[in-house]
């Protein structure tokens, strides 16, 4: 039996250290890169914040040197003419099951196509005898030009297994514009084509630059470079690795609920990566949200932490809604669902009893009232004298809370009575005991 427990601890050491954030140990050329999973990822071209996770990529950029995560590929060469920009080109993975998903994210300023070749990502998956092709870049768009896909070579992924789009800042095939870069998203679903991890891929990024209009790619105007992890048209593999270690998922719960007549707000994170903190944001109509406050995060950590927050702020016969939009350090940023919270009006008056009760020196007490009132709120002792004058003015409609300190009196029953007259005409009158005990 000592046998097997030593067994036991042993196996779970190593589940541990298996489940464990990726280091950061870049280095130039990898042979291969371990491919995380996620819950999900939406194929649109804005990154999530999953991709900003720990994780190793490769960082394409002409004399780029490797550091953190960001790993350099295998070589490159200037197509055409005086190449000499500076810009990168980020290339990730993460996979759900058997759906691999590649994202870009390039800074390059400027976005356009040397011949077909355009900017971004021209991908070969070894598929048996044959191979694949995938690319993710700049294509024709009727008149203008996206970020598309297309696949190829001699085992083309079927209709429906490849799909992508991209999100361009800038103008394509505007020499004289400064663009901002590009961001685009992939998703490859292998059962559809027969592939199964580990992966056997050879990845190209196209970086044509200052061609203001498509026409010979040998023309007068432009520059061309391209580089490549594994080799430029195949033959020289890399492998990427469907590993079942998760990417931290931060938020594991978020609710809002109306308590009174101010809003709890509470959230979870099961673990956190590069995590800022969170700012709050409030809508009335759950189209334009406001923010309200901002909570700060625990950075990195694989413990679970819990935060809340209480907006005070709330007007009766409100429906609110929040949500979350947690942001790292490196100022990328994702929003949570949305939560309801509705401050419904009462539909009778009611005078509540006090909490708590007995009390030492202080309680609460709440009353409803279904439409807007004139409230005088009393404290009597038991020879029928007031002691204390909570309320005495107009009131809206809703559920309201007032405070009772009654330091300064004795302990023994004291009897509150409530008086509202509405804007309707009716006078609604309540009283009920309490006791203040020393």
């Amino acid at each position: 039996m000592k046998t097997l427990y030593k067994l036991s601890a042993i196996l779970f050491i190593l589940l541990l250290v298996s489940a464990a954030p990726v280091n950061a140990q870049a280095v130039a050329d990898p042979l291969s890169i371990d491919v995380l999973a996620v819950p999900s990822i939406t194929v649109d071209g804005v990154l999530e914040s999953s991709w900003f996770l720990p994780m190793n990529y490769v960082a394409f950029q002409k004399d780029g040197v490797p550091t953190g995560y960001a790993n350099t590929p295998t070589a490159g060469a200037v197509v055409k003419g005086n190449y000499r920009d500076l810009s990168t080109t980020n290339v990730r993975f993460l996979h759900k099951g058997t759906d691999l998903y590649i994202s870009l994210q390039s800074n390059d300023q400027q976005v356009c196509k040397f011949d077909w070749e355009g900017d971004g990502m021209f991908m070969m998956i070894k598929n048996g005898s044959a191979t694949t092709e995938l690319k993710l870049y700049i294509v024709s768009d009727g008149p203008g030009y996206k970020i598309g896909v297309e696949t190829g070579g001699g085992a083309a992924a079927p209709a429906g297994s490849y799909e992508g789009a991209g999100v361009i800042t800038g103008t394509v095939f505007d020499s004289s514009d400064v663009d901002g870069g590009y961001t685009a998203e992939a998703v490859l679903h292998l059962a559809q084509i027969g592939l199964t991890s580990p992966l056997q891929v050879a990845i190209n990024i196209f970086d044509p630059d200052h061609y203001s209009v498509p026409g010979s790619p040998w023309g007068t105007n432009g520059n061309y470079y391209k580089q490549w992890w594994g080799s430029e048209w195949g033959g020289t593999w890399r492998t990427l690795n469907l590993v079942e270690t998760n990417v931290p998922v931060e938020l594991t719960s978020f609710t809002a609920k109306l308590v009174s007549g101010k809003v709890n707000l509470e959230w979870k994170t099961a673990t956190e990566t590069n995590n800022k903190g969170f700012e709050i944001e409030r809508s009335l109509d759950k189209v334009s949200f406001n923010s309200i406050a901002f909570v700060d995060g625990k950075g990195t950590t694989t413990s679970a932490n819990s935060y809340a927050y209480q907006d005070k702020n709330i007007a009766e016969g409100n429906t609110y809604y929040y949500r979350l939009k947690q942001v790292d350090y490196d100022g990328t940023y994702e929003y949570s669902n949305v939560k309801e919270a509705k401050n419904e009006i009462p539909e009778f008056f009611s005078l509540k009893q006090n909490y708590p009760n007995p009390f030492n020196p202080s309680t609460s007490i709440k009353f409803a009232l279904p439409v807007d009132s004139k409230v005088s709120l009393q404290v009597y002792n038991t020879l029928g004298q007031v002691v204390a004058t909570l309320a005495d003015g107009n009131y809206s409609a809703g559920t309201h809370n007032v405070n009772f300190d009654a330091s300064g009196l004795t302990s023994g029953m004291y009897i509150y009575n409530i008086k509202a007259l509405g804007i309707d005409g009716k006078v609604m009158n309540a009283t009920r005991k309490m006791t203040l005990i020393k």
